[in-house]
């Protein structure tokens, strides 16, 4: 299981390298993953997505602070805590983020052709299963 565990840490690491390679975005991968997890886990306080994403609270405010000028992310008071902000993804930010999906697929998809259907339909069931796992939290 361990070794499993690990071959799927690497593959997923690299194959995400990969595919986020996409030369038309003038944005990090951390700053798609943000609002991907904004689109999935709805709105949530700078600290909770610097956590979240490994890096410091001064630099997700940075980039909180430049997806917003994109359109991207709106800010709000916290209800339960007048003093904090949630940040939440806007439907401009889900379209680019859809656009970056698409393109990121792109780089993916002549790879995916060299492939067998037995192959392709393994990785089909492997992206439902990596999924399933993903929601550890």
């Amino acid at each position: 299981m361990d070794r499993i565990a690990l071959d799927l840490t690497r593959a997923a690491a690299r194959f995400i390298r990969i595919a986020g390679q996409v030369e038309e975005s003038r944005y990090s991968t951390v700053a798609w993953r943000v609002l991907g997890e904004l689109e999935q886990g709805g709105p949530a306080r700078v600290s909770a997505l610097a956590l979240k994403q490994r890096v410091a609270q001064p630099t997700m405010t940075a980039l909180v602070q430049r997806l917003e000028g994109e359109g991207w992310v709106t800010r709000r008071a916290d209800p339960q805590d007048g003093r904090a902000t949630l940040v939440g993804v806007t439907p401009e930010g889900v379209a680019a983020l859809d656009r970056f999906r698409g393109l990121a697929a792109a780089r993916i998809t002549p790879r995916l052709a060299e492939l067998t259907d037995f192959d392709r339909a393994t990785l089909a069931r492997a992206a439902e299963l990596m999924d399933r796992l993903s929601d550890i939290d």
